[in-house]
């Protein structure tokens, strides 16, 4: 009867963790995602009260979720706690779980509930963050056991899981529906004239993805310093009388401020912060409030803000997204001679947003080079195109990309700082252009190639990121150049973008270099130690090396994640690292032990995990160490764990242990044989070692799998 109730009890516990993962394939936000945990909850306890509360922004308060269940009525002091306050304050601070045996004698418990006899609660961890609390209460005493502690922790590490996994879905959808508006935008006044149908359309598109109840914007008027009203909207309709409206820009609340000081601003509540200046409203005052310039070739025309009559609507992605808008809106508001330019803008902001997907995705320099020389010579329109690198030892120009060349001349061209035209821009840091070759020097670096390829027009841009260069963006043309200054300026900011790119992957490989030094230098210390003990405890020499070989290939063929492995690893070296607290009168006695000599022998365990628990690195590797000594039916030391409280890699430890001690010389005896060997082991099993391991063990040893024994 008890085996059909621990059955059905573990088959409740598999359904409502596969339902909390079927949840976040099919809950469309955090909100659905966790009012069916919330549901699924109720298929295993039967419970008093029980649900889910969330972190605020600010982690300042923890708020009941909406599908909290077992509540006649939720009172605001209920809904909204402190979160410091409390079982559930403590858990969130602490990040551990907390089981209530009895409410009326715990200090920390605040009633929600007066049935209420017990509580569990249980944090849940995203990442490194605490988010929220899975709060469940009992009319009983002592109500929630072990299993239920361990059943509520993994619900909530994969409610956890299921949470992630919809914010990224709901955050990649918010990245879409903004390039999608940013691209619908370019699309619609792409072949608009008129500024009111332009201004219309912009709007209808900025109130889908922004909550906003009033839409202006202004033009600079320099020569007055003052800007007037282009368009006001409020709540759709037009305000006809702020439009045309003039206000002097150091008295233009704050869109005048965003126009004078040339940038952004974002207020998230007014009437609680302090805003740069006071606000210019009408019959309805804003409480939230966004506003960017808008710019002409780095020459301000006026702004753009959007309102709220509530406070904390707007945030750091609206005002990214206005910011982005700003540019396309700014463009929009010239006549129609800038139609062309601005066509011409909006394909190279396109490979611009192209190049910066390809540095945040690829880690291979030579592919984002490539990628960034294609759009070079596309939206520039030139024949060829090539990087070259400075390497900081040698101080020269290598090649390392190329588009659009004939011959492969370029590859074999070093070139020394200030030689030729990109020995020249790299020295003085700035771009060095060549219109019309066929008045250069005879001298001149790249003769022989600009000769060969048949270039007339050569431009040399610095590629410099965080004040160093790391190199130069060349351009070739087989025909005469006469940019203006866009194309110019587009050189330069794709130039910056080579130069991320090249700063990011230099990064990316000086950090893996650096980690694998560090950990290189984490196990050479390891080693270090073992050798230490090995030459101090001269019995076990060589055993350590022998047991960390055979612990770890047992790790693998019981499926421990290649992650882990390192761990095992680790652990398995540091076994008898305690043994360096063990005076040398104990650990070297050559006869048996006394029983006090035992006392201080057995405490080498507690030892190793004094000396490694506070060494952050080796934290994960301290099971073997600490466990190795613990029996599987609890009369092990130093905890007496029993069963499969004792780690995994140490139940796996110790039969690999005990096997090489047995088959090893002593200085007190010979090894044994591997038949008896074999045989005491498998006497062991179900009291010194874990029957199963033991099976997996026999089964290796009998099949010659382990050839170094």
């Amino acid at each position: 009867m008890n085996n059909e109730i621990s059955l059905k009890r573990q088959v409740a516990e598999l359904e409502i963790l596969h339902g909390i993962t079927l949840s976040a394939t099919t809950a469309h936000s955090v909100d659905q995602l966790i009012s069916e945990a919330t549901s699924l909850l109720t298929s295993v306890f039967p419970l008093n009260n029980y649900g889910i509360y969330l972190a605020d922004e600010e982690q300042e308060h923890l708020i009941m979720h909406e599908s909290y269940q077992g509540l006649a009525t939720k009172k605001k002091h209920d809904r909204i706690i402190s979160s410091s306050d409390g079982i559930l304050g403590y858990v969130f601070q602490s990040g551990k779980l907390y089981n209530c045996k009895d409410v009326s004698q715990d200090d920390y418990y605040i009633c929600f509930d007066l049935n209420t006899k017990s509580e569990l609660a249980v944090p849940i961890h995203l990442h490194e963050k605490i988010i929220g609390v899975i709060n469940a209460e009992s009319g009983k005493l002592n109500f929630f056991s072990s299993d239920d502690e361990k059943l509520i922790t993994s619900f909530a590490n994969t409610l956890s899981t299921a949470i992630e996994k919809i914010q990224l879905f709901e955050s990649t959808q918010h990245q879409a529906q903004e390039i999608s508006l940013l691209y619908d935008i370019a699309l619609a006044t792409s072949s608009i004239l008129d500024s009111e149908k332009l201004i219309a359309t912009v709007y209808e598109k900025i109130k889908k993805l922004l909550p906003l109840d009033t839409f202006v914007i202004v033009k600079n008027i320099k020569q007055n310093n003052e800007y007037v009203v282009v368009s006001a909207i409020e709540n759709d309709q037009k305000l006809p009388d702020w439009e045309g409206a003039h206000f002097p820009l150091n008295k233009g609340g704050l869109i005048g401020w965003v126009i004078q000081n040339q940038k952004p601003l974002l207020v998230r509540d007014i009437e609680k912060e302090t805003p740069p200046c006071a606000p210019i409203h009408g019959d309805n005052p804003a409480r939230s409030w966004l506003g960017v310039p808008l710019f002409i070739h780095e020459k301000i025309i006026g702004a753009i803000s959007v309102q709220s009559f509530k406070p904390d609507v707007f945030d750091e992605n609206h005002l990214h997204l206005i910011e982005s808008l700003g540019s396309q809106i700014a463009i929009s508001m010239e006549n129609a001679r800038l139609l062309e330019q601005t066509q011409r803008q909006l394909e190279r902001l396109s490979a611009l947003h192209d190049i910066d997907l390809v540095i945040n995705s690829s880690l291979d320099l030579r592919v984002t080079l490539n990628i960034l020389l294609d759009q070079v010579v596309e939206k520039l329109n030139v024949d060829a195109a090539a990087v070259l690198l400075l390497n900081q030892q040698s101080q020269l120009l290598n090649y390392a990309a190329g588009r659009g060349f004939r011959t492969r001349m370029i590859e074999s061209y070093r070139l020394r700082l200030g030689e030729g035209i990109s020995g020249q821009a790299t020295m003085e840091r700035h771009l060095v252009q060549a219109l019309n070759l066929f008045e250069a020097d005879e001298n001149m670096a790249y003769l022989p190639l600009l000769q060969e390829e048949g270039f007339l027009s050569f431009y040399s841009v610095p590629l410099i990121a965080k004040g160093q260069v790391k190199g130069v963006l060349d351009i070739f043309n087989r025909s005469l150049l006469t940019p203006d200054q866009d194309w110019i300026y587009f050189l330069e900011t794709l130039a910056g973008q080579a130069a991320i790119a090249i700063d990011n992957t230099t990064l990316l490989e000086d950090l893996q270099r650096s980690n694998i030094e560090l950990t290189l230098a984490y196990d050479t210390t390891l080693e270090g130690w073992t050798r230490a003990l090995d030459l101090r405890d001269q019995e076990t020499e060589g055993h350590t090396q022998r047991v960390v070989e055979m612990t770890v290939r047992m790790a693998q063929l019981l499926g421990t994640p290649d992650k882990d492995l390192i761990h095992v690893r680790r652990g398995a070296l540091l076994h008898d690292i305690g043994k360096m607290g063990i005076p040398d009168s104990i650990l070297l006695k050559p006869g048996p032990l006394t029983t006090d000599e035992w006392v201080i022998m057995r405490k080498h365990p507690i030892f190793a995990y004094n000396l490694l628990s506070p060494i952050a690195h080796l934290k994960a590797s301290l099971d073997i160490p600490y466990c190795h000594h613990e029996w599987w039916d609890g009369s092990g030391y130093p905890r007496q764990l029993k069963g499969e409280e004792i780690p995994l890699s140490a139940r796996v430890f110790t039969v690999v242990d005990v096997w090489d001690a047995l088959t090893s010389d002593r200085p007190y005896r010979k090894a044994w044989n591997a038949k008896k060997a074999l045989d005491y082991i498998e006497s062991q099993k179900g009291k010194q070692f874990d029957p199963q391991i033991v099976d997996l063990f026999m089964k290796l040893i009998k099949n010659e799998l382990f050839k170094k024994l």
